[in-house]
């Protein structure tokens, strides 16, 4: 097996900028004939449709030579091919339709995926990240597993079991103290000589400290988990966040909470609890307006994120946070500063026509964040963040009354309106035909897309990667809208 995976890493090594087209051809299927699967063997079939010419697999595995036990899904792209969550959605729906265990992600490197069910749910986890390296003892294991003569499913599923479980205990690794906790166990467990220690922290990707306040080094390593900002060197990274007032009014939900769940998106992925950021608002203030820090990041959605729902100047009835993450910011000044509109600061040449979200902290942005950071120092600092005042207790009007979670709507699903995987609808902009594929992904010339995404990708003029849209609102069945169908048979 060693032998077949290391020739497979030799040919993707000489052929990285080879198209998608020539690497199935000419290198996988050599590779899956190896493995003992081929076509001619009737337990291969390549381009397989599923509803329609554009839903098509590049390879399905089959056992027994019977087409009806669909056992493994193989997604190409090219090896040079840098990995987007479309393709990840494009192959957790081949599994789903196919009703395939497992996947396999062949591009610039080898992933391999499982079909899981939670709380009614399936989604495809991610098991496992293979680099194409020469002698890696992982990637010679798993097709060891995939070879067709030894091919237990049973094993495959086992080991697709034990990775995700091993995945949840390296997330929690990455939490502060669980890092400290995985060095332990291990030093202790196989009792570890000191001179192992640099090699295990290296291996386990992380960085330990040693204790500042220890004078003499103890036989056993001492050690602490870093903080964020013990991490950057003393410092944490600095941002400018930019927000538009017409969709949520910042200034209003600090005065009544003192805080904001930020949502990690585009531009923003990376912020981490420590880190500073300046609230740049667009027109018409078009200006910087708040210095904030961030208490805590990567929090997962819970009902406390909605606390300043009432501040948002949008509907999100059919946007669904259920598997976002967030930050909290807490102000730290304000300002009203000449010196901080965009008009001063394009005069200055430090920030072009259009501002975007940016990490200052990066060297080339040295200059803005130094300009910035002068002319906070005299704003004066915001009262610091309190419990929201009582309610009154005159009753608020109805029409006055902010929504709360649960007057909202849930996710749009298309079985709502009894649709199924296969049905067609039609993007209202240009009539363009997509084909549903689960309950809230539709596919569109061979990729997946989510409503609201597909709005972002082919919206024209006004489309925008940072703006959400309801996707139902702009999708069409028998002439009527998706939101429409929807509102009339809640009315039932």
């Amino acid at each position: 097996m060693k032998r077949i995976w290391n020739t497979f890493c030799e040919e993707i090594s000489k052929n990285k900028g080879v198209k998608e087209m020539t690497f199935e051809k000419e290198i996988v299927k050599g590779f899956l004939q190896a493995l003992g699967w081929s076509r001619y063997d009737g337990n291969l079939e390549e381009q397989y449709g599923l509803y329609s010419r554009k839903w098509i697999p590049d390879f399905v595995f089959y056992l027994n030579n019977d087409k009806n036990a669909k056992e493994i899904i193989l997604e190409l792209k090219k090896p040079d091919h840098k990995q987007r969550k479309v393709d990840i959605e494009q192959i957790e729906a081949y599994m789903k339709l196919t009703d395939c265990r497992f996947g396999l992600y062949f591009g610039e490197k080898l992933e391999v995926f499982y079909l899981e069910e939670k709380d009614g749910k399936r989604s495809a986890a991610s098991v496992t990240t293979i680099d194409w390296t020469i002698d890696n003892e992982a990637g010679a294991n798993l097709i060891e597993l995939l070879d067709f003569k030894n091919y237990d499913r049973k094993k495959l599923e086992q080991f697709c079991l034990d990775n995700i479980y091993l995945n949840t205990f390296l997330r929690h690794c990455k939490h502060q103290g669980g890092q400290q906790q995985l060095y332990d166990c291990i030093m202790e467990r196989f009792i570890l000589p000191e001179s192992m220690a640099g090699s295990l922290r290296s291996r386990l990707k992380f960085t330990i400290v040693d204790n500042p306040e220890t004078e003499e080094k103890p036989a056993s390593p001492a050690a602490v988990i870093p903080t964020t900002t013990q991490v950057r060197n003393g410092k944490g990274n600095v941002w400018l966040i930019c927000y538009d007032k017409k969709y949520f009014d910042v200034e209003g939900c600090f005065k009544k909470y003192g805080q904001i769940y930020w949502r990690h998106k585009a531009g923003v992925q990376n912020v981490q609890k420590g880190d500073i950021a300046y609230l740049y608002s667009s027109s018409p203030e078009s200006a910087i307006r708040f210095k904030v820090e961030v208490v805590e990041s990567q929090i997962p959605y819970s009902p406390a994120v909605d606390e300043g729902d009432e501040f948002a100047k949008s509907s999100s009835n059919d946007i669904d946070y259920s598997d976002k993450l967030f930050f909290l910011v807490r102000p730290i000044a304000d300002t009203n500063s000449p010196a901080l509109k965009h008009e001063a600061m394009m005069k200055q040449k430090l920030m072009g026509k259009r501002p975007s979200t940016t990490k200052l902290s990066k060297e080339e942005f040295k200059s803005l964040r130094q300009y910035i950071e002068q002319h906070f120092d005299d704003a004066a600092p915001t009262e610091k963040p309190v419990a929201p005042a009582p309610a009154q207790k005159a009753k608020p009007k109805k029409q006055d009354k902010p929504k709360t979670k649960a007057d909202r709507r849930p996710p749009f699903k298309f079985s709502m309106i009894g649709l199924k995987p296969g049905d067609v609808v039609y993007f209202e902009h240009g009539d363009i035909p997509v084909t549903v594929v689960s309950e809230n992904t539709v596919a569109y010339d061979s990729e997946i897309y989510t409503l609201s995404r597909f709005c972002k990708h082919f919206m024209p003029d006004e489309g925008s990667e940072n703006r959400e849209y309801q996707g139902p609102a702009h999708f069409l069945y028998n002439g009527r809208t998706l939101d429409d169908i929807r509102k009339e048979k809640e009315k039932k």
